[in-house]
């Protein structure tokens, strides 16, 4: 019998209709408050045509990668979503989640304007260290118009704990094999960092893919307060008349650095900054590097070089071995050509105008782990024996490591 399954190419132009003749569908999976299992919000969930060879939302999406419309397609489901849940009269402010994959957040500002009630917005772990700076920009774009930040299947992927301090999602949903497979060293591991995240933040924790009263131990056991899965109900059209649901908490005000901020002037407005030579600095950072790479993949590591004639070649060997260990690292300076490409490490070029081209930074940021040597070259004067001083500040202080670090990754 000849193979009839569909091909790429089929599956892309059926893509393309169903893009064009807007026939998605949206369904609701309801969130429930544990201990009453009261419906606190739903998540707005997309599928295909009934009966189409794209109904399944994983076939969906790896066609919309395989024919590059990805964020066309993650455009498409939110507004879709908008359309179905505000028609069923489900407007009450973040009790809404939208899903969007992190590779498709460039049309987020598009879809989400000021009329738009707030709502979570649900980013999923896949590729999150993709774009790290668009991924910021977006979180920042929709908590400015009062949306809360969802980040999900937590604990599938190491980057997503790596870069909880970074991200600060209000909301945390623990991905749904922790749960199941309770318990091991993965789950105490993933177990420690979130609790870590939670009482720092105040993020809420819901359990995902809770099926059974032996799951919804596993989720309490875990800190979950909220939870989702068939045993609370399955993805379907919204209940018509709706229950009254209260949404989840306005998220919480962050402190912002300016704009232009850099991991010095950040550092040094908090902490004495000592001077030394560049010598003890290359130690530091030495050191600092080590105990990522110590870390693994559940570390970040972002570094400026001044410029990219400091980034020598047997400095260029230890990063590119941390970018194949570490979840996130990053280097930046002046110099750099264009789409230089080492692997897994994100370089990044600075203009001159950036006060950043001045400084010699090592952040590193684990779950249990901060440190930050933040330096900037002092003008030369005749007592440093030709040799470069530095003013700098070196912290293990968790807010501001973590303040530095989002200020490099805004200019990747």
């Amino acid at each position: 019998m000849a193979d009839v399954s569909p091909t790429g190419d089929s599956l892309g132009t059926e893509l393309a209709e169903i893009l064009r003749e807007a026939r998605l569908r949206t369904v609701f999976q309801p969130i429930v408050e544990l201990e009453s299992r009261a419906v606190v919000a739903y998540e707005a969930l997309t599928r295909g045509p009934f009966g189409s060879a794209l109904e399944h939302p994983d076939a969906l999406f790896a066609a919309a990668r395989a024919s590059g419309r990805l964020a066309e397609l993650d455009s498409a489901c939110r507004v879709e979503a908008f359309r179905t849940a505000f028609a069923a009269g489900l407007d009450t402010p973040r009790g809404l989640f939208v899903n969007s994959e992190p590779e498709a957040l460039a049309l987020l500002a598009t879809d989400v304007r000021p009329t738009t009630p707030a709502m979570v917005l649900e980013i999923t772990e896949r590729e999150i260290t993709g774009d790290p700076a668009q991924l910021l920009r977006s979180i920042d774009h929709v908590r400015d118009l009062g949306w809360s930040v969802a980040l999900d299947d937590v604990g599938a992927d190491s980057a997503s704990i790596a870069l909880l301090a970074l991200i600060r999602p209000e909301i945390i949903k623990l991905d749904l094999g922790l749960v199941r497979d309770m318990p091991n060293q993965h789950v105490a591991k993933i177990m420690n960092a979130i609790t870590a995240h939670s009482e720092s933040t105040g993020a809420i924790i819901v359990a995902e893919g809770v099926e059974t009263e032996r799951h919804l131990d596993n989720a309490r056991a875990m800190g979950a307060t909220l939870g989702q899965g068939w045993l609370f109900g399955k993805p379907d059209d919204l209940p018509n008349p709706l229950p009254v649901i209260t949404g989840l908490p306005s998220p919480l005000e962050t402190v912002t650095e300016p704009a232009g901020s850099t991991p010095f002037t950040i550092a040094a407005s908090k902490r004495v900054a000592r001077a030394y030579s560049r010598d003890l600095l290359a130690e530091i950072s030495t050191h600092l590097e080590a105990r990522a790479l110590a870390a693994g993949d559940t570390a970040v590591v972002l570094a400026t070089f001044q410029h990219a004639t400091n980034f020598s070649r047997e400095v260029a060997a230890r990063y590119r071995e941390l970018s194949e260990t570490v979840a996130l690292a990053a280097v930046l300076g002046t110099g750099f050509e264009p789409g230089t490409s080492m692997g897994r490490l994100h370089v990044a070029s600075i203009g001159d105008g950036d006060a950043l081209k001045n400084e010699w930074s090592v952040a590193v940021l684990t779950p249990d782990f901060a440190a930050l040597l933040a330096a900037r070259e002092l003008p030369p004067s005749a007592s440093d024996a030709g040799q470069a001083q530095f003013e700098f500040v070196l912290t293990h202080d968790r807010a501001i490591t973590i303040a530095a670090a989002r200020s490099l990754m805004e200019r990747l």
